[in-house]
């Protein structure tokens, strides 16, 4: 999930709070996809990919693109992106509730593949974790080894030197976008697979997707995988050690992420940028 929001920010250069109904859209896709397709992963997963992808395009061909000419500051896009993902949530509560789709899992086979007494792997677990290390291992080899990717990079680095040199701005942004909304509609499918899906499956997951890109440093992919895995085990084992020696209640849950957005912006506000970077300087040094 956190992936697609830092393409977003590196690239396009926005704060996508829309991101949340992409994700939602995906495992709404993917829901469908599971009753006419049941058991088909790759349909499963085609499905997501194309639904989050075609509204993520259309987001930025009907909203953003044309804000853009007017040349808005970031906050007006931040609030165009809020505004956006307001309309998409609500339209997704009219037809869920008219297809009575509330709180409906996807439908995939759940077996035991191993057991053990403090462990229980399901074929859920290595359907939904192959996937997503498959998933990031294509977006890295897109990123340094294709065309498409050296654009994306070079309007990353430098926006203006970029559009100077004739990188076509416009289709990068367009396949940036695709992009990004087909990855976070996988990402909502494949979380779709271990919950229920309902309109706000996205908007409960972004709190901890904008915690996992602020630690990994906004625009810095390692930092984000690195950031998603943290703000992953602070959550959950973090929450398990607090439940167990302080009594602490499971609902605190959500203010893990917000607290680690704070604690980052307060006393490392670029994330894990350049800490690789000084680990390889200081063994050198040695």
């Amino acid at each position: 999930m956190a992936i697609g929001l830092t393409l977003t920010l590196a690239v396009v250069g926005l704060p996508n709070f829309a991101h949340a109904e992409l994700i939602t859209i995906g495992a709404y896709a993917a829901l469908l996809g599971s009753l006419w397709f049941p058991s088909n992963l790759i349909v499963i997963l085609l499905l997501a990919f194309g639904s989050a992808a075609a509204v993520a395009l259309l987001s930025h061909k009907v909203v953003y693109r044309p804000l853009n000419k007017l040349n808005p500051s970031i906050y007006t896009m931040i609030l165009a992106s809020f505004s956006l993902g307001l309309i998409l949530r609500y339209t997704l509560f009219l037809l869920v509730d008219r297809y009575n789709l509330f709180d409906k899992r996807i439908q995939m086979p759940f077996e035991i593949w191993f057991q053990s007494p403090t462990m229980v792997l399901t074929n859920v677990f290595f359907i939904v974790v192959p996937t997503a290390i498959g998933l990031i291992a294509a977006l890295s080899l897109l990123l340094n080894r294709t065309n498409l990717g050296r654009e994306m990079r070079a309007l990353a680095d430098n926006f203006s030197l970029a559009r100077v040199l004739g990188i076509p701005v416009e289709r990068v942004h367009s396949l940036t976008w695709l992009l990004v909304g087909g990855m976070a509609g996988v990402a909502g499918a494949l979380w779709g697979i271990y919950t229920s899906v309902n309109p706000l499956t996205g908007w409960l997951a972004i709190l901890s997707v904008f915690a996992a890109t602020v630690l990994g440093g906004l625009t810095n992919f390692p930092g984000t995988i690195l950031g998603a895995y943290v703000v992953g085990l602070s959550e959950n084992l973090l929450m398990q050690l607090l439940n167990r020696w302080l009594g602490l209640d499971f609902s605190f849950k959500p203010a893990i992420p917000f607290i680690i957005i704070i604690l980052v912006l307060l006393f490392r506000p670029q994330g894990l940028t350049g800490f690789f970077d000084n680990l390889r300087a200081r063994s050198i040094t040695r």
